[in-house]
């Protein structure tokens, strides 16, 4: 009988000491969250968006539905990504295509995917793409309802946001269940 009342005593502490830590734990995980994770309006998304291309060591996956020829130029004139690519950061931009039902100005952003192309940005156009994301190292992942090569906020602050989230974890949950790994893997490797 001795040994069943100091496994109830043992499994009993352990729950104790349990409940103890959760808020503790709790309180981590909130405190981890917050420093991974920021929310940024248009503006300050674009400031930190080349804050981080400044830092990225291998790939800048792109995802912008739409694109906007004065957006482009400003981003592909920007020294931050003109000195990533110099350092042979992949950067590679995901759109819709130039076609009729796909954009709105489709000789507008025809011209921009010549000018991303000529420009060392590699050029990925699909079909019904309303997803909105920057990968970066496949560590951080901006996700929101920005259009990266298309919001323009000189005359106005739209209401879109971007969570700027740093973990390899999300960006491979991201990679694997919204936008397929054959397919991510396809923009990385062609």
């Amino acid at each position: 009988m001795a040994p069943r009342f100091v496994e109830k005593g043992l499994v009993r502490r352990m729950l104790e000491e349990r409940m103890r830590k959760g808020p503790l734990l709790r309180k981590l995980r909130e405190e981890f969250f917050r420093a991974a994770s920021k929310v940024y309006d248009a503006k300050r998304f674009e400031v930190q968006l080349l804050d981080d291309i400044k830092e990225a060591e291998r790939t800048v996956v792109i995802i912008s539905p739409f694109l906007n020829k004065t957006k482009v130029e400003s981003f592909i004139n920007s020294r931050e990504v003109k000195e990533a690519l110099e350092r042979g950061v992949n950067i590679i931009a995901v759109t819709r295509p130039a076609a009729e039902n796909q954009v709105g100005n489709i000789d507008e952003h025809k011209e921009c995917i010549v000018i991303l192309g000529e420009n060392g940005i590699r050029v990925f156009e699909q079909e019904r793409l309303h997803f909105k994301s920057v990968i970066i190292d496949d560590a951080i992942i901006y996700l929101g309802s920005i259009n990266p090569l298309s919001v323009i906020t000189v005359k106005y602050v739209p209401p879109d946001y971007m969570v700027r989230f740093e973990s390899e974890a999300l960006v491979d949950e991201i990679i694997e269940n919204a936008l397929g790994r054959k397919t991510y893997e396809s923009w990385l490797s062609s």
